[in-house]
């Protein structure tokens, strides 16, 4: 049985796995080969990584300040013996000659290798037999390696009889497990990220599931309280005789309200960023989703002295191949940004209706508006547009994210000290 060992913090592949790497691009090839470095060092694995100076060069450029200590350079142009023929039993000798000093020291190493050769007779036999007898070396000793190609220098059909002896292929933005490699027919072929992208993917992870574990913990904290002041707020208004105490009384009530929908909000917000589940898409029916929405945004247009003005012209039929969770999340964004943008005693228009096959959702306000320049970054991931308001500079990355996943469209016009006005057109769903 295969024993499986991190490759990054969240990405495992068999231990003693032979990765073959086609790279087209340079700069993808520094990407990926920094991120073998960079999760290896995490892992408390030493690297030796084989490579030209030159490009070595422009790794240790964008290395930065890591600790070296474990890092240790090969000049390939020696290691492949580059000055005479490729021979692999010599270049197999060159490799245990790297990796004994770590087995008898009983460290981890995992290996990169930039494959070079002189133009010669019959080289890419010569480099197919090296290749496979490296793999038997390497699942011998346990260790990870990768083996770098230009995919500008190598025939596809050499690529095809590599991948035999490799149990991973990987390109710039793709690893995959090799349906040809003698030890994977019995199993269909599981595609990763490449190590870039995996990385990227790890901190981005690492980084949701922190936030979300802080924000559950302060909505378990608060949401409490807020419970118990909304009942409160709500037993002495009904008791309350005279007016202008109730209408106090229904304020507090309103603000419980919209601080446990922001926090609720923030919550689904990190959920949709961490987890597949919620991407899933579903028939949901439109009106109440969509009154759902309203119902708590025009508390919130209360607590800013803010009217809501609404026209829902919907039969209460029309269904969307959407996420209920998703939709709302759209509409309650784009209402919370008009509201917050809005100037206090003004008014926040909404219109829904059908058609042309589509659920057209038009969300205008008169408040401080958007110069273009503001509007070119609109849907950035922690852009925040107007840095005097408070927010996490997401909500209008997450709206775009869901309308295109939803198969839609979103349009807006804005003005500086103007107004917005956002359009979004969503499929409805059309029984065959």
């Amino acid at each position: 049985m295969n024993t499986l060992v991190p490759l990054t913090s969240f990405l495992h592949v068999n231990q003693g796995s032979h990765i073959l790497y086609f790279y087209h691009s340079i700069e993808g090839y520094i990407e990926n080969a920094i991120s073998y470095i960079t999760s290896g060092l995490e892992l408390g694995h030493h690297i030796n990584f084989i490579d030209s100076r030159e490009r070595w060069q422009l790794v240790t450029d964008r290395l930065g300040s890591v600790d070296h200590s474990r890092i240790h350079y090969i000049d390939n142009y020696e290691f492949y013996e580059m000055y005479q023929d490729f021979h692999f039993n010599r270049i197999l000798l060159n490799f245990h000659k790297v990796i004994d000093p770590f087995l008898q020291q009983e460290l981890t190493v995992r290996i990169w290798g930039h494959v070079d050769w002189m133009e010669q007779e019959d080289i890419m036999s010569k480099l197919h037999k090296y290749e496979c007898s490296c793999d038997i070396t390497i699942s011998d000793v346990g260790y990870t390696t990768v083996c770098a190609y230009n995919s500008n220098s190598v025939p596809a059909t050499i690529l095809i009889e590599m991948s035999k002896c490799h149990e991973y292929v990987m390109t710039d933005d793709q690893l995959v497990q090799s349906s040809l490699y003698k030890s994977s027919d019995q199993h269909p072929p599981i595609s990763f990220p490449s190590l870039s992208i995996q990385k990227t993917i790890d901190s981005e992870m690492d980084l949701y599931k922190q936030k979300l574990d802080f924000v559950h913990v302060v909505s378990h904290e608060v949401r409490n309280p807020l419970t118990v002041i909304k009942a409160y707020a709500s037993m002495l208004r009904e008791e309350e005789q005279d007016e202008q105490r109730r209408q106090k009384l229904e304020a507090i009530k309103n603000y419980a309200v919209v601080i446990d929908n922001e926090i609720s909000h923030i919550i689904h917000t990190e959920q949709m960023l961490s987890t597949d589940a919620l991407w899933q898409k579903k028939r949901i029916l439109a009106g109440p989703a969509t009154n759902d929405v309203i119902d708590i945004m025009n508390i919130k247009a209360q607590t800013q002295n803010i009217t809501l003005r609404t026209d829902i012209q919907l039969t209460g039929n029309e269904t969307l191949s959407s996420n209920l969770m998703g939709y709302k999340m759209i509409v309650s964004n784009l209402l919370s940004n008009a509201i917050k943008y809005s100037y206090e005693g003004e008014t926040v228009a909404v219109e829904v209706r059908a058609e042309a096959g589509s659920l057209v959702i038009e969300i205008s306000d008169t408040g401080v508006g958007m110069s273009e320049e503001q509007i070119a970054k609109l849907y950035h991931k922690y852009e925040k547009i107007n840095q005097e308001q408070s927010g996490q500079g997401i909500g209008l990355f997450m709206v775009k994210q869901l309308v295109d996943h939803f198969e839609g469209t979103i349009d807006v016009h804005s003005k500086l000290g103007l107004g917005t006005t956002f359009r979004v057109c969503l499929p409805l769903y059309q029984q065959n």
